[in-house]
């Protein structure tokens, strides 16, 4: 579904000599498991997200650590760095629900829907609803991801978010799709999970 070969060989060829001059100055680790998805056929998509991601820290680690004005050793600002870093990668929370819903034709189906809040760091978290049969965990995780540096990018105070319900919304009413929506928002605010 993602293959990272569209970017084109010149593309991973420079991504990968930039990551081995990187690594050679004592930078950001690509951690092992990131470290074929330049070339693997088919990564998942939240690996994908994850490697461009320690790229990123790889590029600006130094202007991070020449940007801390404290009055502390380079070594200090270096860990500080790598914590501030390390603290934003992983998703802080994901959700998988199933709740019932009946149709127009009085018939019930149950509904699997996610939710992913990957930074909490600024709530509240921005994130819509996407309604796909190809809705999964890692792609809701990955989308969380991309509104999270997104938010970050243009400074809007919010964390990223992302939900995800698995159906094919053209085989729904646009009362059955109301329906689905409100029980999932209600299933999300059992849980605490709004916001």
């Amino acid at each position: 579904m993602y293959n990272l070969s569209r970017l084109g060989r010149n593309v991973s060829e420079s991504v990968l000599r930039t990551a081995s001059v990187s690594s050679a100055r004592g930078l950001h680790e690509m951690p092992d498991h990131l470290k074929d998805v330049p070339t693997a056929e088919n990564p998942r998509f939240f690996d994908m997200v994850e490697y461009f991601f320690h790229r990123a820290c790889q590029v600006a680690e130094d202007k991070l650590v020449e940007d801390i004005k404290a009055k502390m050793s380079v070594e200090d600002k270096r860990k500080k760095v790598k914590g501030i870093l390390l603290g934003m990668q992983p998703c802080d929370h994901i959700l998988e629900t199933s709740f019932p819903v009946r149709r127009d034709s009085g018939d019930y189906e149950m509904i699997t829907g996610y939710r992913a809040q990957h930074s909490t760091h600024r709530t509240p978290c921005k994130g819509g609803i996407r309604f796909s049969l190809d809705v999964s965990r890692d792609e809701v995780k990955a989308l969380a991801a991309l509104m999270t540096f997104k938010c970050a990018c243009v400074d809007v105070p919010f964390g990223g978010a992302k939900a995800g319900i698995k159906i094919n919304p053209k085989l729904y009413s646009e009362n059955e799709l109301e329906q689905i929506t409100r029980r999932f928002t209600l299933e999300l605010a059992k849980k605490g999970f709004i916001g």
